[in-house]
């Protein structure tokens, strides 16, 4: 599963102090210079070793490790040492400032504003002597690699977040499993539908929970055609109506069913409990997920077990006729200020996004490819029979992510306190809470351009005017 979000026990989103990460590269920086830069690496048999840093595990990492072990194999003048650990955004950030950085390394798409802004990368524009310009990758992935009219980072492996829905469930209840909903009135109705209690009215099977997996608690403004901030003009959007409605359909929840039932649903004891489980047991009907999805229900419970569906989640009545809404990410690479021979990172990364290798990488992480268009084979063999979908969100322009902004955890931070306030009935709509969000989010953005001042730093919102 990507890492892109970690699993919470509340909707509200765990984010890294930015004041912590700065402190730690300051006191890197005494290190650097202390000792100064690093000599170039180079292994036994002559060739320029790169290390390169990643923050996958399990089978995630072993499908990267094929891609490099190919590159190796592929040549006799570049060995790349692939290096996987937890925490990889801290340390790299240290290890930059310290002027002993990794040559290549791996970060995810929400990473990459601070990283530029504090000029902690170099861009990736030579890729076009390997072929490879905006045009290489799918349309809703370009805003996420590419800014100033500058290549910043190459996509790994990207996620189109679809809902997904137990098809023997749905049929059973009297839909049509084919026909998923496609508004959010539609939904709640297959949601009612499809919810069953105990006799002490307890829930006993929920159609469906925005609170689990509870991964991505910022996306849901977006299914009402909402947004957290505005690139353009650099403000803040938190308690626009949209994402009100949003945020009142998500505090509905806890209110059609009383929290403390769905505290004890949530907490009840599962076998083998997973991000997966209540979905996987049929506790849920339907969930918000990713594209791993099938691949996790493989490894769970066995091969063709589940008849699962997926569709694009549903959207406010008026938008189901648009192209998709919905959240997406990836995982990047790129090179860090510093790197000892940016060349061969580049050259290594070129290699990355060749059809086929990248189309070996998605598979085996389970995801979509982040490329403008994927093989017939690519589709045909994939793990999720929903890939097309997950392709189709990729290219939309009402694909979204988290905003192009270095405070970003800071704003999460203050999103997440809101939205428990919410979720645990402490107010009686999203309206006050969410505009106590903007308030606090308004004051983050001033400092946060007040910082950029300072250090003579562009303001984020120029990269999109200036035609990114």
């Amino acid at each position: 599963m990507d890492e892109t979000s970690e699993p919470t026990s509340d909707p509200g989103i765990a984010a890294i102090s930015r004041r912590v990460a700065i402190g730690g590269i300051g006191a890197a920086a005494v290190g650097y210079a202390i000792l100064g830069p690093r000599p170039a690496r180079s292994t036994g048999d002559g060739r320029i070793r790169l290390d390169y840093w990643e923050k996958w595990t399990g089978h995630e990492a072993a499908a990267m490790q094929a891609v490099v072990d190919l590159f190796n194999q592929s040549q006799d003048r570049i060995f790349v040492n692939y290096l996987t650990m937890g925490g990889v955004d801290q340390k790299a950030k240290l290890a930059i400032a310290a002027g002993d950085p990794p040559d290549v390394l791996g970060l995810w798409n929400r990473n990459l504003p601070f990283f530029d802004q504090c000029g902690a990368i170099q861009p990736l524009d030579d890729l076009r002597s390997h072929g490879i310009d905006a045009s290489s990758y799918a349309k809703a992935v370009r805003p996420l690699v590419f800014r100033r009219g500058s290549q910043l980072a190459a996509p790994s492996t990207p996620s189109s977040i679809l809902l997904y829905y137990n098809k023997r469930i749905l049929r059973e209840c009297g839909w049509d499993p084919e026909k998923p909903p496609r508004t959010t009135t539609e939904f709640d109705e297959m949601i009612a539908a499809t919810t069953r209690f105990k006799d002490n009215g307890d829930v006993q099977r929920a159609g469906f929970l925005p609170s689990d997996p509870g991964w991505w608690s910022w996306c849901w403004g977006g299914f009402w055609g909402g947004t957290l901030y505005d690139e353009r003009t650099g403000q803040a959007m938190v308690d626009s109506p949209q994402n009100i409605a949003a945020y009142d359909w998500f505090q509905s929840f806890p209110r059609r069913w009383g929290l403390e039932r769905l505290r004890a649903f949530q907490g009840a004891p599962v076998d083998n409990p997973t991000p997966f489980s209540n979905f996987f047991t049929g506790r849920l009907a339907s969930t918000i997920q990713g594209p791993w999805l099938p691949m996790f229900m493989e490894t769970e419970i066995g091969k063709d077990v589940f008849e699962y569906g997926a569709t694009f989640f549903p959207v406010a009545p008026g938008l189901e006729d648009e192209p998709p809404y919905g959240p997406i990410e990836t995982d990047i690479l790129v090179i860090p200020k510093g790197a000892r021979n940016p060349e061969a990172s580049l050259e290594f990364i070129a290699f990355t996004q060749r059809q086929e290798n990248m189309e070996m990488l998605c598979d085996g992480h389970a995801k979509p490819s982040p490329l403008a268009s994927s093989s017939e084979s690519f589709r045909a063999n994939h793990k999720n029979n929903a890939v097309v979908a997950h392709e189709e969100l990729l290219q939309s322009p009402n694909a979204y992510t988290t905003p192009w902004i270095s405070s970003w955890d800071e704003f999460g931070m203050a999103l997440g306190s809101g939205l428990d306030t919410i979720w645990n009935l402490r107010s009686d709509s999203a309206r006050r809470p969410l505009e106590e969000v903007q308030a606090e989010v308004e004051a983050i953005l001033q400092r946060a351009g007040a910082r950029r001042e300072r250090r003579g730093q562009r303001d984020p919102w120029l990269d999109l005017v200036e035609g990114a």
